[in-house]
């Protein structure tokens, strides 16, 4: 049984958002993997799973609790998969397995009540866990624990970097018990070699994990507007969303990171008071939090520093996970919801604007004979809401390359005052290898183009070519191989970066390319890759190569023959007769929602204006048309 029908929305979200965020843990593919511990090491698992689903990793997970508790909340259909075996940590002489890797979690994030009988629980599966690497031979560990283990700052700005330990009172079981767990793991694995990474993770969040946070039931009476009180720390606390918990795990095993090393989501460390703050921010009067004395909230603020200049970059933002935690507890949450205030609330505004200037689209292609379809996520879109994507930011359009350079001439004399076209081969200031329509008069920047001066910056219609490519899979691969090539000496040289594939060799022949190209010397370059097989008369695929499936190689080009119309926003627009077999090609599963914390913009603006649009009504363009 798939992941995606055992989990819930917000499982699924933390488990399956890696491979939406493009993170590939070529490290864990084929591999059998020991995972050890609580809620945590639990997550952990279903995460690979969910991995083994979306990525074809073929991982084999070995799933041994430290709380027998869990193994009876393990759905029926995880037990049921072929990659899934449950063990007992306590008799791991059963285990017959090969074991390539072990991920020990410990007491990470977990309630920790302290008795003798938690102790010896825990010691002894951390030795039980050693031993069967020592015996399977296995030659990496990651271990976690989590930020109560530098106990307490000397004062309320303190933020723990690895080797910096607080005070610890000796009455304080937590703190005792995380440093005890943590020393014997190092005495062990040094005694056997093996190497190791330490992991030391904020308070996790993540929907329905069943990880201790102390926030749980302020999220259930937030999600129900009910009062509660939360203490008010005089420290701050760092919160790590179970995305990048996994992040962290599948970065330190690519790199080879040894050591221990701090684990936080971005902009994550806040006092109570702020997080009630921001609570407030997000979901208003609901939030009816009373900050009180009594009480205490377990968690420190960590210094995240180490791990990311070792390169790692933390994904999920705390205002992200708060959002999610709260909505796990709705008793009627719309599984469609995306993130309303992106682009400071005007995401209905911008797609008004965009459906309007769509329509003549449509009239300008009507008028000149032109084939034209949605494209990209706003083909999806039409599928799957019938009508844009609620967190899309911009239109796609598609065209076959006869169609594509017949409206690129008629464009400009045809379009209406206020919309301009963008062109590679005509433009030199714009270096995107496909045509882009701008609305003027409005401003939609990212980081990057802001910069830009000289180029429009208005909302935008991204105008894809699909191009012929060979017929034999060799051809396809050389000629999605070139473009990729041709793409990276391009964008690499216009951004400013360094080219890196992960392959040394090839990065620094392409980085030495780049030095030398031309930027325009590039462009022209990738502008006739695309077009290599233009005039092939027998082609029976295109490809996509000025989009994100250009490494996928070629499709049937009979998916592109027909058009029919759909219903979008009302509207019917065009799309390719085979959508279905197009947006699969594509997207795979292309009617399953991306997870919750990946429902944003798919563009990061930093500056953006409707400018004359505020306000704007779809009717306007239709009366004036009429007019």
């Amino acid at each position: 049984m798939l992941m995606k029908d055992v989990l819930d929305t917000f499982q699924f979200d933390w488990a399956a958002t890696p491979a939406t965020l493009e993170l590939k843990p070529e490290s864990l593919r084929n591999k059998t993997v020991f995972i050890s511990g609580r809620a945590v090491a639990r997550a952990i698992a279903y995460t690979v799973l969910t991995l083994n689903d979306k990525l074809k990793l073929n991982a084999k997970i070995i799933f041994a609790p430290t709380d027998e508790k869990l193994s009876g909340e393990i759905p029926n259909g995880v037990y049921e998969r072929d990659d899934f075996t449950y063990a007992d940590i306590f008799h791991a002489d059963d285990i017959k397995q090969k074991i390539d890797l072990i991920i020990c979690t410990g007491l990470c994030s977990a309630k920790i009540d302290g008795g003798l009988d938690e102790y010896k629980t825990e010691t002894d599966a951390l030795k039980n866990t050693v031993s069967l690497a020592v015996e399977k031979k296995v030659r990496r560990i990651i271990f976690l624990s989590d930020s109560r283990i530098y106990g307490k700052g000397e004062n309320k700005f303190r933020a723990f970097a690895e080797t910096e330990m607080g005070l610890a009172d000796p009455f304080d079981c937590v703190t005792q018990l995380l440093r005890t767990l943590e020393s014997d793991f190092i005495r062990l694995t040094s005694k056997h070699k093996i190497s190791t990474a330490i992991l030391r993770t904020g308070v996790i969040l993540g929907g329905n994990s069943g990880v201790y946070n102390g926030l749980d039931e302020v999220f259930d009476a937030v999600a129900h507007g009910r009062e509660t009180d939360l203490h008010s720390t005089d420290r701050q606390i760092t919160f790590t969303y179970m995305t990048d918990v996994f992040a962290g795990i599948t970065y330190a095993l690519e790199k080879n990171l040894e050591g221990v090393y701090n684990l936080a989501s971005a902009d994550s460390t806040v006092s109570t008071g702020m997080l009630c703050a921001m609570l407030h921010d997000i979901f208003g009067v609901q939030a009816k939090i009373n900050l009180t004395d009594s009480g205490d909230f377990e968690g420190n603020a960590l210094n995240c520093g180490k791990i990311e200049f070792a390169g790692f970059t933390p994904n999920i933002s705390l205002k992200i996970a708060l959002q999610i935690s709260v909505l796990s507890y709705l008793d009627d949450f719309v599984d469609n919801f995306y993130f309303p205030d992106e682009h400071m609330g005007r995401v209905k505004a911008i797609q008004q604007v965009l459906m309007a200037y769509l329509l003549e689209v449509d009239r300008i292609c009507k008028k000149h004979d032109i084939q034209w379809y949605l494209g990209g996520g706003t083909l999806l879109g039409a599928a799957r809401h019938k009508g844009f994507i609620p967190w899309d930011d911009d239109v796609d359009i598609m065209m076959l390359r006869e169609d594509y350079d017949k409206f690129l001439k008629v464009a400009a004399a045809e379009l209406p005052d206020g919309m301009t076209l963008s062109d590679p081969k005509k433009d030199k200031r714009y270096n995107y290898c496909y045509a882009k329509l701008r609305l003027e008069d409005t401003v939609f920047a990212t980081d990057f183009s802001k910069y830009h001066k000289g180029m429009s910056n208005g909302f935008a219609f991204d105008i894809f070519c699909h191009d012929k490519t060979a017929n034999s899979k060799l051809g396809q691969k050389i000629h999605s191989q070139l473009t990729l090539f041709w793409l990276a000496m391009v964008f690499n040289k216009w951004n400013h970066r360094r080219v890196y594939n992960g392959k040394k060799v090839q990065s620094a022949i392409s980085n030495f390319c780049k030095n030398i190209f031309p930027l325009r010397f590039s462009m022209l370059m990738l502008l006739f890759t695309l077009e290599m097989f233009k005039h092939k008369k027998n082609a029976k695929y295109l490809y996509d190569g000025m989009g994100k499936s250009v490494h996928k190689g070629g499709f049937d080009r009979t998916f592109l023959d027909n058009e029919i119309r759909v219903d979008f926003c009302g509207y019917k627009m065009p799309v390719p007769e085979k959508y279905r077999e197009y947006l699969t090609n594509h997207y795979g599963d292309y009617m399953e929602l991306s997870p919750l914390s990946t429902r944003l913009m798919g563009h990061e603006i930093t500056l953006s204006d409707l400018g004359k649009y505020a306000g704007f009504q779809i009717s306007n363009i239709l009366r004036s048309r009429r007019e």
